[in-house]
């Protein structure tokens, strides 16, 4: 399979999962597609030209010819250049990998992050919180995070795989969407009572499994075994986590426990405060759900993968 079909078959399963819907997303798209086209001179050069087609920042072909071929891929959480380097030496010993694909964003997907967090204003609009509430409640944090990435060292892994001449990419947001549809649905089928039935429903899934065995498994952040879930929000796409201004949106709309990756200690303080529960599914196992399906769907093309960086391979098909 070559390295751009990869690219965009990702890119495809994304939209698909996204929570604004298709055709929001297309929207996105089209307005992405205008402003790129009114750029000139160094700016337009200069430019990523994939947001024309391609709506996740976070989700990009970092290093490598679109036409290589590729066999084998190597797939992690947080892919250092430590991981560019094992996937070379695992070649050295025999087993070659033609591609590192990391989840969590790099090169432009940390410089431009705060792009893919205008998909949260419009997923909080679907359990009921006005738009313009939810995009006000949003405009604080997207500065902090934009301002927060600039000073990363975007390229370092991004450097070591052209150094080394290996096809490297991220996907995240993508994977984000697939985990969240997937568990939006298991929690609905499952339809858990209390909080102590949502803990012990998350655990029938096998990446919290896996995560329970070293000690990083679902826990109740907020609220206690006996609590009832009511409306369930989980909460896992959209580059990072909210502002504390958004939380009382989502306790007027009505949502009564958060499923989450991670929450910060505002976050914790304000959840407090409006009486929402919060249960914390875990980090690396909830994004292994959503690399997961991307890998089964590349392993039904005959792509060879393998797993490192604190993520659990689990095959669903």
């Amino acid at each position: 399979m070559k390295l751009g079909d990869i690219y965009h078959l990702i890119v495809d399963m994304g939209i698909k999962a996204d929570p604004r819907g298709e055709k929001k997303v297309q929207k996105v798209l089209e307005s992405s597609k205008k402003k790129f086209e009114k750029l000139e001179g160094k700016k337009k050069e200069l430019a990523d030209k994939d947001v024309i087609w391609n709506p996740y920042t976070d989700c990009r072909l970092l290093y490598g010819d679109a036409d290589r071929e590729i066999k084998s891929l190597l797939a992690g959480i947080d892919i250092t250049p430590g991981e560019i380097v094992l996937a070379d030496r695992l070649g050295d010993k025999g087993q070659p990998i033609d591609l590192v694909l990391a989840h969590h964003p790099h090169g432009i997907g940390t410089s431009r992050l705060d792009f893919v967090m205008r998909l949260q204003p419009e997923h909080w609009a679907k359990v009921g919180v006005p738009i313009a509430q939810a995009e006000s409640a949003m405009a604080k944090r997207l500065k902090e995070v934009h301002w927060a990435t600039k000073a990363r060292n975007h390229t370092q892994t991004q450097d070591a795989a052209r150094l080394l001449d290996m096809p490297f990419m991220c996907a995240h947001t993508p994977a984000d969407s697939l985990g969240y549809q997937y568990l939006t649905k298991f929690l609905k089928e499952k339809d858990p009572m209390t909080l102590g039935d949502l803990i012990d429903t998350l655990l029938e899934v096998p990446e919290y499994q896996e995560a329970e065995k070293v000690g990083a498994g679902p826990e109740i952040l907020i609220g206690s075994p006996e609590g009832s879930v009511g409306e369930k929000f989980v909460f896992f796409t959209g580059g990072t986590s909210p502002g504390p201004e958004s939380i009382p949106k989502l306790a007027r709309a009505g949502v009564s426990t958060i499923i989450t990756m991670h929450w910060t200690e505002a976050l914790k303080k304000e959840t407090e405060k409006e009486g929402i529960y919060v249960v914390i599914a875990g980090h690396d196992s909830s994004d292994s759900i959503g690399m997961n399906l991307i890998l089964d769907e590349l392993e039904k093309k005959s792509i060879k993968t393998y797993a490192c960086s604190g993520f659990f391979r689990h095959k669903r098909s």
